[in-house]
Parts: C-alpha cells; sequence; structure tokens
C-alpha cells in the first residue's frame, strides 16, 4: 500500500461507513474519486477521508445524499459549522414501504445478508437517523415488538438479533462525535428488551447526548452509583409497566434527575408520553425534543 493511501476496508473501519455504501456515493453521485491501483482495488487519500466525514456530518443534518456533493463543492460553510440548510429532500412513503417490504421478506426466511443489503442501500441514499425513523424502528414493531416474550417468533428471536447488532454499531460509531450531557440509560423491571434501549440510546446520541448503556437486568440500588461513576447528569430508564408502576419502581435520587421513557408511560397530567420526569424533580434535561417522534418514543412532561 503507498504512503497515505488505504484501502477501502481500512476506510470502512476509520469512518463507519460501510463498503457497499462507499461504492454507491462514488458511482451514484460522485461525491469522492478514490484512486486505483493496476488490479482496479480502490485507494482513498487522507483528502478523502475529511470529505467522507464532511459528508457524515450533513447527512447527520438531514441534507440528503443527493445534495451533499453540491453542498461540498459549493464550499458552503453549513458542512462543518450548521449554517443553513439546502431544502430537504423527502422520499414517497412508497420508498420506505418497498424497503419494508424486502426487510419482511428476507427477516421471514432469516436472511441476513437480505437485510444487510436493503440497510445498505437505504443508508446510501438517506441519513443515518431518517432510516431509523422510516425503516428500522417500522420493521421492529412490525416484528419483535410487538408481541409479548412469551408469544415471539423464532423469525422474532432471530430479527432482534440483527437489530441489536445494527444498532449496536451505530453506536459506537456514533458516540465518539458526541459533546453533549452524559445520560445514564438503563431498563426498568424484568426481562429488558435491547432492541427498544439500543433505539432509546441511538435517539438521544443523535440529539448529542453521551450515553452510558447498561443492558440486563440491574437492581436499582446500583444505578445511582453507576451515574455517579460514569459522570452522568441524569438517569434515563425505559419501563414498559404503566406510569404509577414505573415511578413506584424507580429508585429514590435526591442527586440525579430521573426520566423515564416506553410505551405506557404517561405525565401526571394524563397525556401520554411516553417520555416523563419522575415527580419531585422536573428539570427536563432532554430539551427540544420531537413529539412528533413515538417509537420507542419522547415527549417533554
Amino acid at each position: 500500500m503507498s504512503k497515505g493511501l488505504y484501502p477501502i476496508r481500512t476506510i470502512a473501519a476509520m469512518t463507519g461507513v460501510n463498503p457497499v455504501t462507499l461504492r454507491a456515493w462514488e458511482r451514484r453521485y460522485g461525491i469522492i474519486r478514490p484512486q486505483r491501483t493496476p488490479k482496479g482495488h480502490r485507494l482513498y487519500t487522507e483528502r478523502d477521508i475529511d470529505r467522507i466525514r464532511q459528508v457524515l456530518v450533513l447527512l447527520e443534518r438531514g441534507i440528503p445524499i443527493s445534495q451533499a456533493r453540491q453542498v461540498l463543492d459549493e464550499g458552503e460553510p453549513g458542512a462543518q459549522s450548521g449554517a443553513a440548510e439546502p431544502a430537504r429532500a423527502e422520499p414517497d412513503d412508497s420508498v420506505w414501504s418497498s424497503f419494508l417490504a424486502r426487510m419482511r421478506t428476507s427477516a421471514s426466511v432469516f436472511d441476513e445478508h437480505g437485510l444487510d443489503d436493503v440497510l445498505q442501500e437505504a443508508h446510501s441514499l438517506f441519513p443515518a437517523s431518517r432510516v431509523r425513523h422510516h425503516l428500522i424502528e417500522p420493521l421492529y414493531r412490525q416484528f419483535a415488538g410487538s408481541r409479548e416474550p412469551d408469544a415471539r417468533t423464532a423469525q422474532d428471536a432471530f430479527l432482534s438479533g440483527w437489530l441489536s447488532t445494527v444498532l449496536g454499531t451505530r453506536l459506537r460509531h456514533r458516540s465518539p462525535r458526541t459533546s453533549g450531557p452524559r445520560l445514564l440509560l438503563a431498563s426498568l423491571g424484568a426481562a429488558p428488551d435491547p432492541v427498544a434501549l439500543l433505539l432509546l440510546a441511538c435517539e438521544a446520541v443523535d440529539r448529542d447526548y453521551r450515553v452510558t448503556l447498561l443492558l440486563g437486568d440491574l437492581p436499582v440500588q446500583q444505578l445511582e452509583a453507576a451515574a455517579r461513576d460514569s459522570g452522568a447528569e441524569a438517569i434515563l430508564l425505559w419501563s414498559g409497566q404503566a406510569a404509577e408502576e414505573a415511578v413506584a419502581a424507580a429508585p429514590d435520587s435526591t442527586e440525579f434527575p430521573i426520566f423515564l421513557a416506553g410505551p405506557a408511560a404517561r405525565s401526571p397530567d394524563g397525556q401520554t408520553g411516553p417520555f416523563i420526569p419522575v415527580p419531585g424533580d422536573s428539570r427536563d434535561i432532554l430539551t427540544g425534543v420531537d413529539t412528533r417522534y413515538h417509537a420507542p418514543g419522547w415527549a417533554t412532561a
């Protein structure tokens, strides 16, 4: 390998963008133009790496990949600073319906590669947060998130494992770029759903929160100590219980704000949440959340 030139597998590991997406950005949109070896293998420069990372910034802001090249080529400051954005192109519902139908078919026959192919195609076209809202979450609700644990099928279990891997990878690559307050995220009650926790963690990270994620059924008395040791500013608990039961089960903390999230939670005035602060601490650490977001769900009390 020449000095300062990197193969596609190295670029994928450095940026978190998979090779299929990198090749799509090159072929469809001309965003990057890697060099080639005599045998045709792609080699990327440091400048290519910087450009890929700038594209990721634009995608996080909701700018579709089809507009990213124009923004970068025109040298718009917003590519790095968050200045004015060009108009966002919203895909037709039929696009997401087609993606979902293909993913449902793949899940029904345990076809992991088929799921990967659809996800990579969607990621090559749309920002990761939009793919999660319009594709990952509906797929989860229709399968693994739609039944009680004792009624789930082998396909549900397969899809839960795949989703956990996908969301965990996304979280690992996105987390180092966050700089906001730190949240300790855990499950409240028995039989925690790792996919629900990972969806919640990804949403928090996309809103620039730093997340310490605890998977598993942990005694509530351990949560405050973990929050203290991790430097968290608040504790965020996922619960599928009714609001009153969840509040009764939550740790009685005077040191940290404690928030509840989950489909059964509701605010003290009866409004559906599913995101409420435990009574006794009304400080809302998650400001400016989008109340149109329903699964796993965020709404201020």
